[in-house]
């Protein structure tokens, strides 16, 4: 990511012999990335992008790397001025997307996108209407505006233009009052002009080939010893010392497996590779079945990345545990372990560092604790964590199942709870128990856990620290799969209910006992209300019988609070949520906070929420026109949230419960001010200066006030 000292980091890689480097800048980011770290994070491409490149030319680095960024890259002159600072590649991502019909609903982990993108729901899947040509067509034009800027430049290929920052300069009619004293000179000066050069005859773009000495790698000493095992499926054991340097250690090996046996593989410990030390990074990635790799002594960053069926343990050294070395203290693999496995066993005898099991989706894994953000969005296998976890746990996670031991009750504390989409309960001596308990004996026998052999030891009573974390979708589709029809999909309203209304005023009989957060996330399964529920907005009385009254202009139904409800449950609670911006709300209400809290039957919470932005609901919710409706994001590909009916539901409730009173300022400010006109601005703004403390009047010509 873009910020200061990049440089510093890609003259480091480049040196570790990186073939390609990519600078982010700071306002892209993942569909599943919260607001704030998309719109807050680093700096831009421009800043990063320059400074990459004027140190790797200064340290004779620049020819053997290739040099990317993306961030919002749109048209071919953000391509062009890439290139004049530094770049020989652009990625593409947003732009390419909503060519293909994203709407930036940036619920892509969900599972829930409403246009068919990031989806595998049937359903939602028939919503796409995008085609291959529309990217192609986007970036042909792209393309089109590059070979126009650069004809205009007067050069005919990007080599030409990688790091012709000269060709730049400061627009200086952009001078405001801020930016008057900002020097761009830094940013636009050549890199061969720079003092300090290593080479003054240093190319500024790729030339050469980074050399990988894969001759020296680790597993070309262990391919001739494991040959024969792989092609007669003959056991074989290797015994070896490793070092922190020797990186991907087994990847080569299952390529060969892959090659000749497919996804199969070989049986079970086919091949066992017993190694002594420190294993650099990506020990044991994308191994497959047949192969068992164990390490006594630590490993690094990326253990089992992608393992797809072999068996990874990693354990201390005896000689240090002899001495007094407590395993479940220390961190014994780094980050990223197991990071998109899909099949196949990892036990460590220790703690794993962040990002533990992010988008594991079949693998069994074991460890003693782990870093913040473990088990991000993943979506099936098991894992059983035997101690303390990191922030942000289980974030997206949508299926598999995960066990962690809990003493202490902070699981609560370090959980991500942001979405209702995982369960968290105690253990309740179903299937479920008995498969935990069998990967803790498997796990104790494999690495001599002294902690899995206590807990072993005290099942009855240690059983009541483990918290099971269940994703909801997962447990619901496990449960339809098993009843005679099947899972088709989706979940089905409980029969034997009254439906709530039918929208003609009839009288219906509502549930006397209010539904527990459980049963209601069941029971509309919010994630995918907009889908599942039909739009139910309250109906309008005739025109002609309400001309003839001063009565409401809705059609009474006694279902009204519970109704609304039950609409809240359609709100997406979209990562742009366009109702409450300048293109819906005018007073930009905030729609889908209230819609959430009256979803979770928290009504008084909903009507403060509702009166920061809002000085009369109970006018606007009657006779607004609703462009926030218009505006609502799920009306792109369904009907919208019924924003206006759930708006005067809580203020309604409110006057009901008694929640409106005045609101009287603690302090006068001494000034009077008098408003000419009681209609809905008139009667707001004299609402807002009251509150800020002045003496307001109203003054009206017609008998009653309301404009």
């Amino acid at each position: 990511v873009s910020e200061v000292g990049v440089g510093v980091v890609a003259a480091g890689v480049a040196k570790a012999k990186a073939d390609h480097i990519l600078i982010s800048g700071h306002d892209g980011g993942t569909g599943a990335a919260q607001w704030g770290g998309i719109k807050s994070t680093g700096l831009p491409w421009e800043l990063g992008l320059a400074e990459a490149h004027q140190t790797l030319v200064m340290n004779d680095l620049r020819d053997r790397v290739v040099l990317e960024t993306d961030g919002q890259i749109k048209t071919g002159r953000d391509v062009v001025m890439a290139y004049l600072l530094g770049a020989e590649e652009t990625g593409f991502s947003t732009a390419p997307l909503i060519s293909l019909g994203c709407i930036m609903m940036r619920k892509c982990h969900l599972n829930v996108c409403p246009v068919g993108v990031a989806t595998q729901d049937p359903v939602l899947r028939k919503k796409f209407k995008g085609m291959p040509e529309h990217v192609v067509n986007f970036l042909w034009m792209v393309g089109e505006e590059v070979r126009e800027t650069m004809a205009a430049l007067g050069v005919r290929t990007v080599n030409e233009l990688v790091g012709r920052c000269d060709l730049l300069e400061f627009d200086e009619s952009l001078r405001t009052e801020k930016t008057k004293y900002l020097d761009l000179t830094p940013i636009i000066t050549p890199a061969l002009s720079l003092p300090g050069l290593i080479n003054p005859n240093a190319r500024v773009y790729n030339h050469i080939k980074q050399d990988h000495m894969l001759d020296k790698h680790i597993d070309t000493e262990l391919l001739p010893k494991v040959r024969n095992a792989i092609d007669t499926k003959q056991p074989v054991v290797v015994d070896m010392e490793i070092i922190n340097v020797q990186r991907s250690c087994g990847t080569t090996i299952g390529n060969e497996i892959s090659k000749k046996w497919g996804e199969a593989g070989l049986p079970a410990d086919t091949i066992t590779l017993n190694f002594f030390g420190s294993a650099g990074q990506s020990f044991g990635a994308f191994v497959p079945a047949g192969v068992t790799m164990t390490v006594i002594g630590d490993s690094n960053d990326g253990t089992g990345k992608g393992l797809c069926g072999g068996k990874l343990i990693i354990k201390p050294d005896p000689k240090n545990l002899a001495k007094g070395f407590k395993a479940e203290d220390n961190i014994i693999t780094g980050n990223v372990a197991c990071f998109g496995a899909t099949s196949g066993k990892a036990f460590f005898r220790g703690i794993a560092a962040e990002r533990f099991c992010v988008r594991n989706s079949g693998c069994l894994v074991v460890s003693e604790g782990c870093g913040d953000h473990g088990l991000e969005y993943m979506t099936g296998g098991r894992v059983v964590i035997l101690g303390e976890v990191g922030k942000n746990f289980s974030a997206g996670m949508s299926g598999g199942i995960a066990w962690v031991y809990d003493p202490k009750g902070e699981l609560r504390y370090k959980a991500n709870f942001a979405e209702p989409m995982r369960d968290f309960e105690r253990l309740s001596g179903d299937v479920f128990e008995e498969e935990l308990q069998g990967y803790i004996k498997e796990y104790a026998k494999e690495t001599d856990s002294p902690v899995a052999a206590n807990i072993l030891a005290d099942w009855e009573t240690e059983r009541e620290k483990f918290v099971q974390v269940f994703p909801l979708d997962y447990k619901r589709a496990r449960k339809q799969a098993m009843d005679a029809d099947g899972w088709k999909g989706r979940e089905e309203m409980p029969k034997g209910k009254v439906p709530l209304e039918d929208m003609t005023g009839k009288d219906v009989k509502l549930d006397a006992a209010t539904p527990t957060e459980q049963e209601v996330s069941t029971k509309y399964n919010k994630l995918r209300g907009f889908v599942e529920i039909e739009r139910k907005p309250e109906p309008y009385r005739d025109p002609e019988e309400r001309r003839t009254d001063w009565g409401e202009i809705y059609t009474p139904v006694r279902a009204h609070d519970v109704e609304r409800k039950r609409q809240a449950a359609r709100c997406m609670d979209c990562g742009t949520p366009f109702c409450q911006t300048h293109s819906g709300c005018p007073v930009h209400n905030l729609m889908p906070e209230f819609n959430e809290l009256v979803y979770k039957e928290q009504w008084k919470t909903a009507l403060d929420r509702l009166l920061t932005t809002n000085n009369f609901p109970e006018f606007t919710g009657r006779v607004c026109p609703a462009p926030c409706e218009g505006a609502c994001v799920a009306g792109l590909v369904a009907a919208p949230v019924t924003i206006k009916n759930i708006e005067y539901a809580i203020i309604d409730r409110g006057f009901k419960e008694g929640w409106v009173k005045p609101r009287i300022p603690r302090e006068r400010s001494g000034l009077n001010i008098a408003v000419v006109g009681s209609g809905p601005a008139g009667l707001s703004a004299a609402d807002e200066l009251n509150q800020m403390g002045h003496k307001v009047t109203v003054f009206e010509r017609a008998p009653k006030p309301g404009g």
